[in-house]
């Protein structure tokens, strides 16, 4: 999560040689209909799409990447491809290949990146969701309906080692004027990329103080199992976005996001959020309590190591810098009904209402620990916890009643707290948590009412 967040081209598009195919088929083209080696060499046309004209090495096809010349093996990059022919409907397949084998080699991987687009295997299995099978690894991704709009993307990872080669990308593009097959116009394109040095990239670098605790939850350089860390350097990614559902594997997080992996004390980490100025994890188990060091590696090597302090419990509650009023910080708390626990007002256009005694509340939190049942670091929480006896909240001078302390259901590594708040005096309280007489961070309010 970045700091302002909390938890809840390149052209050369006659140089690149992985096969992409465009045309209106109504619902998607037929496997092998991209014109590539060992595919229908007139794309759609003579796939039985269409009937029309076909252009190679067409203007009329662009495609535009993000990775230049090369490729950065195992790093995802989103292409482009757009036509410029005039027409009432359009539609595309892609498919790449390893030169050194362009009938059936396979080179790396495609996914969607909406519903426009959809991938099918050299068996005609669509929509694959482990990948295509050994027996049929070539796979194509192409438009799932013909659409009036002449641009498309979509998701390529290229192969993880430099030892694959050169890549070759064949295109066949459709601009149809007149329903399937009749009135199409296919154009031809390919290109081809070569594996950037070393795997790519910049070796990326983690500054001076740069790894802490996530900040809206109590910022420190001690770190526990299952809690979030923040780093902060230059080079440590070369795309940015969080982890999304299609990252995680039978509800573990990823040790790998777009080619960025991180160590803490030697152990890897659950990548949570990448980016080149930041990367987020997920603390592994099993570290050492005590001085540990935090690595992170990409396309262009390992970073220098940096060290934090490893604990069993680093507990923070969240408390965004947007909750800071006046140099004041306070809580983020909630009722059931989603507004927000605080002074009224407190916040333009929020809505706020003063808790009084007997009131519910929720509130977050990262790096309490252990639970009962244990949940593994980096795993969705499917069943109920709770941080046992030792755990108490203090809302000003009075302890206030936990209904539930545990993992919040359904998420990774965050805590949910339902409190009673207790008989207090109105006005700002302070409020903090302990658990095995571990505090979490000073100086948080709650405003309340009588």
């Amino acid at each position: 999560m970045n700091r302002n967040q909390w938890i809840l081209s390149g052209k050369f598009a006659a140089v690149l040689s992985v096969p992409l195919a465009l045309w209106a088929y109504s619902s998607g083209a037929p496997q092998r209909s991209t014109g590539a080696p060992g595919d229908n060499p007139g794309g759609c046309i003579q796939s039985g799409c269409h009937v029309g004209t076909r252009t190679n090495d067409s203007p009329n096809l662009e495609i535009l990447w993000e990775g230049g010349a090369n490729y950065q093996p195992g790093v995802k990059q989103k292409f482009t491809v757009r036509i410029t022919d005039t027409a009432r409907r359009y539609g595309f397949q892609a498919t790449a290949r390893l030169e050194s084998s362009l009938i059936n080699g396979q080179a790396g991987s495609f996914r969607p990146l909406s519903n426009a687009t959809y991938v099918i295997c050299d068996n005609g299995q669509d929509r694959p969701t482990i990948g295509c099978p050994a027996s049929a690894p070539v796979e194509f991704i192409g438009h799932s309906v013909a659409s009036t709009s002449n641009t498309f993307e979509f998701e390529w990872t290229p192969p993880a080692t430099q030892a694959a080669g050169a890549v070759v990308i064949y295109i066949a593009a459709n601009a149809s004027n007149g329903p399937a097959p009749g009135g199409a116009k296919v154009h031809l394109k390919s290109i081809r990329l070569q594996p950037g040095a070393g795997g790519g990239g910049v070796r990326p670098t983690i500054s001076q103080g740069g790894v802490v605790q996530v900040g809206n939850f109590g910022a420190g350089t001690r770190v526990s199992p299952g809690t979030y860390m923040e780093i902060f350097g230059r080079d440590l990614s070369l795309t940015s976005r969080s982890w999304a559902g299609g990252d995680f594997n039978g509800g573990l997080a990823p040790t790998n996001l777009d080619n960025v992996q991180v160590t803490v004390d030697g152990k890897p980490a659950f990548v949570n959020f990448v980016s080149p100025t930041q990367v987020n994890v997920v603390v592994p188990d099993g570290i050492a309590e005590a001085p540990i060091q935090v690595v992170v590696r990409n396309g262009g090597g390992a970073s220098d190591p940096i060290t934090v302090t490893g604990t069993r419990r680093s507990p923070g509650i969240l408390a965004t810098p947007g909750f800071n009023v006046g140099g004041r910080q306070y809580v983020v708390a909630q009722y059931a009904d989603g507004s927000f626990a605080g002074r009224p007002g407190l916040i333009s256009g929020v809505n706020f209402r003063a808790p009084r005694p007997g009131d519910r509340l929720v509130i977050y939190g990262v790096g309490f620990g252990a639970t009962t049942p244990a949940v593994a670091a980096g795993r969705i929480v499917t069943q109920t916890t709770d941080l046992g006896s030792s755990f108490r909240v203090q809302i000003g001078s009075a302890q206030a009643t936990a209904e539930f302390k545990g993992l919040a259901p359904n998420f990774v590594g965050l805590y949910q707290f339902n409190l009673v708040v207790p008989n207090v005096q109105a006005g700002d309280q302070e409020i903090f948590m302990e658990v095995d007489g571990v505090r979490t961070q000073t100086g948080v309010f709650l405003t309340t009412a009588n």
